[in-house]
């Protein structure tokens, strides 16, 4: 036979809400890190994001920086053509001025 538990032995409503509410302060104190670690690693990703993005971005400027110093150096390398043309242009003329006025001068 059984006995039916008596009021001391049996669980009382305020004993299983009081075991309920230590359940979920442990399960609150055990989330709470990994809830924490989440939320670094939601922030980490968005780093990674905005540094990606910015990578991007200094990737087209340095591609354009890239493009106006090749253009610079095509300038420069037909200045320097041009004023070494132009140097013997001035030479040929001196020459001949030279040769003019040693021509008269005799």
């Amino acid at each position: 036979m059984t006995q039916a538990p008596t009021k001391k032995n049996a669980p009382t409503i305020k004993d299983a809400a009081d075991r309920l509410q230590r359940t979920l302060k442990n399960l609150e104190v055990t989330l709470e890190p990994m809830l924490e670690r989440v939320k670094e690693l939601e922030q980490t990703k968005q780093d990674v994001r905005s540094n990606d993005a910015d990578r991007s971005r200094l990737a087209g400027e340095l591609d354009e920086l890239q493009a106006k110093h090749d253009g610079l150096l095509a300038r420069e390398q037909e200045f320097s053509k041009l004023a070494g043309e132009t140097t013997e242009e001035l030479d040929a003329v001196i020459s001949q001025v030279l040769q003019a006025l040693d021509g008269e001068g005799r």
